[in-house]
């Protein structure tokens, strides 16, 4: 028998001649048991169980890492993949959304329509006043307090001067939600400006709105923003297109109405009046109400025409936008005044949101109780110590303390 000599390569197990033990192989059955669990690189060439391992460990840290920073599709989740439903609009924003729309609408239509009130009126130079007698330091305002110099005026047809029928600050007090009338007696003895001492009236047959304007400032130290002045035609035809205004009438000034009405009607329609604490009257009539002179005195007269307005207020206050601007047709020509387009477009929607709501005062100036009848080169005239009066004013207009309800 030929001698045998052992391979290195020879299967122990089974002696066999003619096969390899490869460092890869199955000791035990000599086979190759390659596992493909795991998609190796390179599938095909046999790898030690070092790299086998290694790879496993790789493959098990590539599941288990974080997944891929990336922007998920508009539609698609993020964490699942899986299509995403689009988000309904909740019921409480798109009816939030569609009250911003009509609000929005509903704004620009007002500021509309004020822009077109304002093309109606008279307007005067469009400048700041400057008072050449008194410095506006020494002038009492306040940014939340605005004062307008109403004046009316019984102009007739044809006449270049106009002689001041009623003369009053309307005072827009922001602090106090209030609006504050306070009228000017016309006999009241005050210094003009350049013309010495006289009644207040003369100020405007001597030198119009902007002497009175200044008159009013130099003796009661208030400043005036602006001014709106209005003939008796505005006045009526305003009243008319509210339907009317309600006003308290004695019995004694329904029969003087009654009786005296040919002396006062434009019209020639004879009028019977009536007494009552909210007696209805027309245009014509409510001037004939306001102007009363003879019965009794000034003092009423301007009360009267005071609370003719907080009767005009009160219409207002009740009258829609569009019947506001319907109203402006007719009146408005027949007003002039020198607030500017950006103000007047800031008074329409104040008075529209909030100052026809505010509460109305109002006071007449001399104030009851500080005042006595004098005989002056002018004539009957009414007297008062003007720098007390000046600073019950100021305190009234401005800190909302109104000097006859600390009397009562």
């Amino acid at each position: 028998m030929a001698d045998y000599k052992e391979d290195q390569f020879e299967d122990i197990s089974s002696r066999s001649d003619d096969f390899i033990d490869d460092e890869f192989e199955d000791f035990d059955t000599g086979r190759y048991t390659y596992e493909d669990d795991y998609d190796y690189e390179d599938e095909g060439i046999p790898l030690t169980r070092k790299e086998q391992k290694a790879y496993v460990d790789q493959t098990i840290q590539q599941k288990t890492a974080p997944k891929h920073q990336r922007i998920p599709d508009e539609y698609e989740d993020f964490d699942t993949k899986a299509p995403k439903k689009k988000k309904k609009e909740s019921l409480k924003r798109r009816i939030l959304k569609i009250v911003g729309i009509i609000l929005l609408v509903f704004v620009v239509l007002i500021g509309i329509a004020v822009l077109s009130v304002y093309n109606k009126l008279s307007h005067a130079e469009e400048t700041h006043h400057e008072n050449p007698y008194i410095s506006e330091d020494q002038l009492h305002s306040d940014k939340n307090v605005t004062n307008i110099l109403l004046v009316g005026v019984d102009a007739r047809e044809g006449e270049t001067v106009s002689r001041s029928d009623t003369m009053m600050i309307v005072s827009i007090d922001r602090n106090s939600n209030k609006m504050k009338i306070t009228s000017f007696l016309r006999d009241s003895y005050v210094e003009i400006p350049g013309h010495g001492w006289n009644k207040l009236n003369a100020s405007m047959s001597w030198g119009g709105i902007d002497l009175l304007w200044d008159t009013l400032e130099y003796n009661f130290k208030i400043k005036i923003d602006n001014y709106m002045q209005v003939d008796f035609i505005a006045f009526e035809k305003m009243i008319d297109a509210l339907g009317g205004v309600n006003v308290p009438i004695t019995e004694t000034e329904a029969n003087y109405l009654s009786t005296t009405w040919a002396e006062w009607t434009l019209t020639g329609t004879p009028l019977t009046f009536e007494s009552g604490d909210s007696v209805h009257l027309n245009g014509e009539e409510a001037l004939m109400f306001c102007r009363i002179r003879k019965l009794d005195s000034d003092f009423e007269r301007t009360r009267r025409q005071r609370e003719t307005i907080s009767g005009i207020k009160h219409e207002l206050m009740h009258t829609n936008p569009i019947e506001l601007i319907k109203l402006s047709n007719g009146v408005l020509p027949n007003v002039e005044t020198d607030i500017t387009s950006t103000k007047m477009l800031k008074l329409g929607f104040g008075a529209i949101f909030k100052y026809l709501r505010y509460d109305i005062e109002s006071l007449g100036v001399p104030i009851d109780g500080t005042w006595q009848n004098a005989s002056k080169a002018c004539g009957a005239c009414l007297v008062f110590d003007m720098e007390k009066t000046s600073d019950m004013l100021n305190d009234y207009i401005y800190n909302d303390i109104n000097p006859l309800a600390e009397s009562e």
